[in-house]
């Protein structure tokens, strides 16, 4: 069975055609980006662009696309955003939902997480966003960029901060900023030197300690089962079931739980049991 919505950020369908012993049932969230080409102004080969888009901002110098440079850059975006996003997080199925008979034995399927990523020039299609990108001139090393504005550079890998023993932290931005389009924040939001209602770009809400520095919604690129928050609250959305606060329901892991059977299900309502005795 297929159970899909299209939100106003994303698309998600929950596939339980897919299930077996061995295979969990699949979360898809798909997300459609259109790219705009930001040009010098009047057809000039180069010219400047506002750091963030902002007319009160620092001006770079940036300079035409040519259709090669264009469609290679929106194939790398597409595909290493895709590829570092997809089939990272399962959530453990802690609901009677999905069960499904095989050879005389129930199970309980899990749910795997996917993302696909479908990105096309702005003017083609439908977009969840519409993403302007501009390409910086040779002598530029930084651009001030945003989940709305990037610049051709944003796929490289870059060292974004240090951690506390000095070491290089990088990152490649356009995996954060994919991040915010499926609603996460930043690493540190909501703690007392990041309040949810102050600047949450402010340097501090990228991460203090260093096992927040290093996170992908800080300055670099590890993902941890928290990220897994937008496939929580789909399947909440699709099944009914569960509580996002807190990971209890569909408790994200980050690595492959194969279904359980009836049995291995009460064994493990009974583990926890006896756990909080």
């Amino acid at each position: 069975m297929k159970n899909g919505m299209s939100l106003a950020s994303y698309d998600i369908e929950l596939n339980s055609d897919v299930c077996d012993p061995y295979n969990n049932a699949e979360l898809t969230i798909t997300l459609r980006l259109g790219f705009r080409q930001v040009n010098p102004a009047g057809g000039a080969a180069e010219g400047t662009y506002h750091d963030y888009g902002d007319a009160t901002a620092p001006t770079r110098k940036i300079v035409k696309w040519t259709k090669g440079a264009w469609e290679l850059w929106k194939s790398d975006f597409v595909k290493s955003a895709q590829n570092y996003w997809n089939g990272k997080f399962w959530l453990v199925n802690n609901f009677n939902v999905m069960e499904f008979k095989y050879k005389d034995t129930v199970y309980r399927p899990n749910v795997w997480c996917r993302f696909s990523l479908i990105g096309s020039d702005h003017d083609k299609g439908v977009n969840n966003f519409v993403i302007d990108v501009v390409r910086l001139h040779r002598t530029e090393n930084w651009f001030g960029s945003h989940s709305r504005l990037y610049d051709n550079r944003d796929t490289n890998s870059v060292q974004k901060g240090t951690d506390s023993g000095g070491s290089a932290i990088m990152q490649r931005a356009h995996v954060h900023e994919v991040g915010h389009l499926l609603g996460l924040g930043h690493v540190d939001e909501g703690k007392p030197h990041c309040p949810a209602g102050g600047d949450t770009n402010a340097s501090a809400c990228y991460g203090v300690a260093d096992v927040d520095k290093n996170s992908v919604m800080g300055q670099g690129m590890t993902l941890t089962a928290l990220h897994a928050a937008p496939w929580r609250k789909s399947i909440r959305q699709l099944t009914g079931k569960g509580n996002v606060i807190g990971l209890t329901d569909w408790a994200p892991v980050q690595r492959r739980h194969y279904p359980r059977t009836a049995a291995e299900v009460l064994a493990r309502r009974a583990i926890t049991l006896r756990l909080r005795r």
